[in-house]
């Protein structure tokens, strides 16, 4: 059997047009073994067959927030960046991932898109709405900086995956889910009780990230068999 080809979902830069990805999320899945591609941003409705044929997982990469209509709630002043092309192209094709039962990794962004799509809410701004905060969720280090711990749960899909009960990670989000949607399973969590990794049941790899492990590959271990096990199973 060949490489597996996984379908990474686009980033877009409104003010230039351009459809792009951060190249270290490319490394980490070539890295891993598969053979990432970037998916078109503007993907109607008919086409979202032919792209589940044609990948054999998906990786939903962080970005801009997603507009709180879309989890009920109206927009606070905190909330940031919209894209509305983003939330359709990634919350329309989810639903398809969920019925292929193809693997699903989701990082930052990523694990918002899937909550919400599973009918769970998010924080819109941690500081504002949970009070000061007790972790740095927004690190002004480095993008390979570890910076706070996660509780990983055990009897998890994380925790199956690094056999540990503590890790330590990078943080770049301003939001993070609140409730978690239907079949999600909490995986981890920050000191100050903020979701870090869910996973969804009976799903062979369904997983969310809070932190950018795309930045990891290889130079931490837990995060590179997160990679191999995501690579592994598509």
């Amino acid at each position: 059997m060949g490489k597996p080809v996984i379908g990474v979902m686009p980033q877009y830069s409104a003010e230039s047009g351009r459809i792009m990805v951060t190249a270290n999320y490319f490394h980490a899945v070539r890295q891993a073994g598969g053979i990432p591609v970037l998916l078109p941003l503007f993907s109607e409705c008919f086409d979202i067959e032919g792209i589940l044929d044609r990948f054999d997982g998906f990786l939903f990469p962080g970005g801009p927030d997603i507009n709180p209509l879309l989890f009920g709630e109206e927009t606070l002043p905190e909330c940031g960046n919209i894209v509305p092309e983003r939330d359709t192209l990634e919350l329309g094709l989810m639903s398809g991932i969920l019925r292929s039962g193809k693997p699903v990794f989701g990082i930052c962004r990523g694990i918002q898109v899937m909550n919400v799509a599973l009918g769970g809410t998010l924080f819109q701004d941690i500081s504002s709405q949970t009070g000061e905060q007790k972790v740095g969720h927004y690190q002004k280090a480095g993008n390979a900086v570890l910076t706070h711990s996660v509780r990983v749960e055990k009897n998890t899909l994380l925790y199956d995956i690094v056999k540990k009960e503590r890790i330590t990670v990078n943080s770049f989000h301003h939001q993070s889910c609140k409730i978690l949607g239907e079949g999600l399973v909490l995986n981890a969590s920050a000191a100050d009780g903020i979701i870090e990794a869910a996973a969804l049941k009976n799903h062979r790899f369904f997983l969310g990230v809070q932190w950018h492990p795309e930045h990891l590959y290889g130079l931490d271990d837990a995060m590179t068999k997160v990679w191999d096990t995501f690579v592994g199973l598509c």
